[in-house]
């Protein structure tokens, strides 16, 4: 049980993307920008999720899991996730 959520953590919810380390100065960079704060240098692209088959909402793909994916829940229905990120439709176009 946790006492405090860690928004890196992702056991019950997703996890925030981490912060991305700059490669010339070393500086941790949070957020969506792609130069980095203290020196503008171009910052390494982020690594998205892994989708998974998630237990805990009946088996359907999530594409930014948490670690509930790995268990159903106890009384083998499955439940709501408010968190559940369905993956991208491969027929729509970015605008």
């Amino acid at each position: 049980m946790c006492w405090s959520c860690n928004p890196y953590c992702g056991g019950c919810k997703p996890p925030q993307p981490k912060p991305r380390k700059c490669p010339a100065c070393n500086a941790f960079n949070f957020g969506d920008e792609d130069k980095c704060r203290r020196c503008g240098a171009s910052l390494p692209e982020r690594v998205p999720p892994v989708p998974v088959l998630c237990l805990y909402i009946g088996g359907r793909m999530c594409a930014n899991p948490c670690g509930r994916h790995k268990k159903a829940p106890e009384d083998g229905a499955a439940a709501n996730c408010t968190f559940h990120t369905p993956l991208p439709d491969p027929g729509a176009k970015d605008e």
